[in-house]
């Protein structure tokens, strides 16, 4: 009797690790089973997916070829703007040469204006000469005039010496022939006649 409770003990734990050929087969045959049954949708699926990038490639073929003609449709329209392009292109290069110029060169205006403050009433101004060279970085000055006093002479030189917008001013020439006639020369200064 103390056998027969060992031999259904051993029956109920007994573990075959080894896999039979017959076992092998099966799993080869499984995966074969799967293959045709689920693989042949995967097959289907990567068909509709090939397809429909063909389908799609016919599209952007088409609306290429769309845009195309609308660009040869609107191509004479925009050589007919060809012209007014070019009359944009040179006014916006006059613009901004009048731009570089003004902003690099003095208020010429204001110049004039500051020395018609400080002339006096007996001055006569023949010529006033504004001059701005490459070399000189500075706008040299020249003015000519004549007077019947040399004390106003002497009061305008000095105004323009005082004046904040000119440097160097020297009496360059004098002459004495009925009237005192003279040259002044000099330079505007760096903020020189600029509107601030």
């Amino acid at each position: 009797m103390s056998s027969a409770p060992t031999n259904n003990f051993s029956k109920a734990f007994k573990v075959n690790l080894l896999i039979s050929k017959e076992e092998q087969t099966k799993l080869y045959a499984k995966l074969l089973k799967w293959l045709l049954s689920s693989g042949r949708y995967i097959v289907i699926f990567v068909e509709i997916i090939v397809i429909s990038a063909f389908v799609y490639r016919y599209k952007l073929d088409a609306d290429l070829a769309d845009l195309k003609d609308q660009i040869k449709d609107q191509l004479p329209y925009l050589q007919s703007l060809k012209g007014d392009e070019l009359l944009i292109r040179q006014t916006q290069f006059q613009l901004s040469t009048i731009r570089q110029t003004t902003s690099n060169n003095p208020d010429f205006s204001q110049v004039l204006l500051s020395i018609a403050n400080i002339t006096p009433k007996n001055i006569k101004l023949t010529n006033i000469t504004l001059d701005r060279s490459q070399s000189f970085p500075k706008t040299s000055l020249a003015i000519t005039g004549q007077t019947p006093s040399n004390v106003e002479l002497t009061a305008f030189l000095k105004a323009l010496q005082q004046n904040p917008h000119f440097v160097d001013i020297t009496l360059t020439n004098i002459s004495f022939e009925g009237q005192t006639l003279f040259t002044i020369t000099g330079s505007l200064s760096d903020r020189g006649g600029k509107s601030s």
